[in-house]
């Protein structure tokens, strides 16, 4: 008996060994490494690195976002000395702000490149502003503490980070929800946060959001009458305390973050529409125009054209120009297509437009929303 249960053991112990060895390889690759001022000053580099890809013009937001960043970057080089490898919980006041706010900044730059594909130049405009005047604010801010509240992201409910808003486009009644995320944003030990919001200037708004629920990682909020929310950019402000042992709550750095307001979404399409005519000796105008307005994403707007000017067209040719809503326009077209068949063509702005010989109508549609930073 004694010599089974040696041999049993004897075979046993290079699995259980193995099995531990897998255990802790799986922890140790689940183990974010400690923040340091080195750390973020790499991340800050990464950032910078990242926006430059896309060669943004000097003036622009983008570049402004990238000469903050490389701000940050010194001052945090500067104040981090011999240091820089010390973890965060064990450096000074001073040096702990400007650490946390650094790896605030460069989250914030990797977010907002996480969701600008597929922005229209109105939406990609706005979220660029928000996040340069975020970053802006993360850079001048001098308040420090044993503990420094810090928003990471603003983001939908769906946790996508969120830049821009287009808060006239909710359903009426229905209230704007999102989120902040970051780090120590609340204390289960004390009251809950504050969380107000305010034009750039710092004047409050005439409609608040309202805190629905609170962790240290994560404030969400409802904005009952959001859609009242003037085009421009919104402050969000997290005045939170800590748990002080003996002396109760006391307040701790602000922490904010920028959202912009998008203006509404809407497109114009003027249309010209010709038919290629052999029995007249060429080219027939038959209708041109502005159709009605599109007013935000999936909506279809049509036009009817009177065609009697060619009894016996050979083609039809469109061409077309669409206005967004910052003023901007772009020109498509012409496009040909055969008198017997119906013609689609894409335009800018991701719109679709149809002319149907058979109903003698133009139509138009916006496609639906593919600015995931802008919803």
């Amino acid at each position: 008996m004694s010599k089974r249960v040696v041999r049993l053991r004897w075979h046993g112990a290079p699995v259980l060994a193995t099995c531990l060895l897998l255990a802790m390889g799986t922890v140790s690759a689940q183990l974010a490494p400690r923040l340091t001022a080195q750390l973020a000053l790499d991340e800050l580099a990464t950032a910078q690195a990242d926006l430059a890809k896309s060669q943004p013009p000097a003036g622009s937001p983008l570049a402004a976002a990238s000469q903050h960043l490389a701000g940050m970057a010194d001052a945090l080089r500067q104040s981090a000395g011999g240091n820089a490898n010390q973890p965060v919980e064990l450096v000074g006041d001073a040096l702990r702000a400007r650490i946390v706010r650094a790896h605030a900044a460069a989250a914030r730059v990797q977010a907002y490149l996480a969701v600008s594909a597929g922005c229209g130049a109105t939406d990609a405009a706005a979220m660029q502003t928000a996040l340069s005047a975020g970053v802006q604010r993360l850079a001048a801010a001098t308040a420090a503490g044993k503990q420094v509240p810090v928003i990471d992201s603003v983001q939908s409910m769906a946790n996508a980070p969120l830049f821009a808003l287009h808060p006239a486009a909710l359903q009426a009644g229905k209230p704007l929800a999102f989120a902040l995320v970051g780090s120590d944003l609340a204390d289960a030990q004390c009251a809950d946060p504050r969380v107000s919001a305010t034009d750039a200037a710092g004047k409050p708004l005439a409609s608040q959001p309202v805190l629905s629920g609170a962790s240290p990682a994560r404030l969400e909020l409802r904005w009952p009458d959001a859609a009242a929310l003037p085009t421009g950019p919104v402050v969000l402000h997290v005045a939170t305390q800590r748990k002080v042992f003996l002396l109760g709550c006391s307040a701790l750095p602000e922490a904010d973050a920028v959202v912009q307001v998008a203006p509404p979404v809407r497109f114009d399409v003027d249309y010209v529409l010709e038919a290629v005519c052999p029995a007249q000796g060429g080219t027939v105008p038959l209708g041109h125009g502005r159709l009605p307005t599109l007013n935000g994403y999936g909506a279809t707007v049509s036009q009817a054209v009177n065609t009697s000017a060619c009894a016996e067209p050979d083609a039809y040719r469109l061409s077309a120009t669409v206005t967004q809503a910052d003023g901007s326009s772009q020109a498509a077209g012409p496009f040909t297509q055969s008198a017997q068949a119906t013609m689609t063509a894409g335009l800018p702005g991701g719109l679709s437009m149809s002319w149907s010989p058979t109903a003698q109508a133009l139509f138009v549609r916006s496609g639906a929303a593919t600015c995931k930073g802008a919803p």
